[in-house]
């Protein structure tokens, strides 16, 4: 008797954490779209991020542009979890959306390298897939280990005028590269023309989408402060995608290899 009862406790016990973990999940940032996806979960998500581009994601409602978020509006698809990661705005909206009875965690608080990790880890705790999310951190984590030193120096801008500075992670991934940030500023800020003078820059990246803005490359390369540097004597100014080398996201190692090749 005792037997049949410690088995349907075990039973009771594995059905409640079975039951425990989310059917509707509601992503407010695409950094944290792609790690559900990636963990095998994209068939819970039922909200999304207005510029999460995520294939597997097409068909999920935007709830959200991460940087104007609104509770009531999220809380329409009706999630037993939310996550989103520091770009979500407000940072107030957690609090707010946890006031309803929903679930809702900033996975990583801060942008850096190990809050990216983290952050994955912590993913998998919430949708049940721990031992997955921890080994796909781990890789990654492993795969930004900074390279041999290079002396080549780097300027990844935005729009050609907003550059990323000291402690973004274009700053990180720029280090992983084994290369030397050469914009002298502290986060996303402009880039005087003075500044770019100095930079004496070897590889220049700009935002593939903000090409047309700037009236193409030859119009940049043509501005005498870019053609001052030797990424522009050298042909090393290349257009990307913005969420390659401004936000971290899964496929950051890869950028960081381009980035290395670049200084070759």
């Amino acid at each position: 008797m005792k037997k049949i009862i410690l088995s349907l406790t075990i039973v009771f016990s594995l059905s409640s954490i079975a039951l425990a973990e989310p059917q509707r999940i509601a992503v407010l940032s695409a950094d944290v779209g792609e790690i559900v996806v990636a963990l095998g979960e994209s068939k819970k998500v039922v909200g999304r991020d207005q510029v999460d581009k995520n294939p597997a994601l097409k068909n999920v409602p935007v709830v959200a542009m991460h940087r104007s978020v609104a509770a009531e509006t999220v809380m329409s698809v009706k999630p037993d979890l939310v996550i989103g990661s520091w770009s979500v705005q407000p940072p107030t909206v957690f609090e707010q959306l946890q006031k309803t009875g929903v679930k809702a965690v900033n996975v990583m608080p801060e942008e850096s390298v190990a809050n990216f990790a983290n952050g994955i880890r912590q993913i998998g705790k919430l949708i049940g897939k721990p031992q997955q999310a921890n080994n796909l951190a781990n890789q990654w984590q492993s795969a930004m280990t900074p390279k041999a030193k290079t002396g080549k120096r780097y300027i990844l801008s935005y729009d050609g005028l907003y550059v990323a500075g000291q402690g973004t992670a274009g700053d990180a991934m720029i280090q992983a590269a084994g290369g030397i940030n050469a914009a002298n500023v502290s986060g996303l800020k402009p880039l005087s023309r003075e500044g770019w003078l100095a930079a004496k820059a070897d590889v220049i990246i700009i935002a593939e989408h903000n090409l047309k803005q700037i009236g193409g490359l030859n119009k940049f390369l043509a501005r005498p402060e870019i053609a001052a540097n030797p990424a522009a004597k050298h042909q090393k100014v290349i257009a990307l995608s913005a969420n390659e080398f401004l936000r971290y996201g899964l496929n950051t190692p890869k950028t960081v290899q381009k980035l290395q090749n670049l200084a070759k």
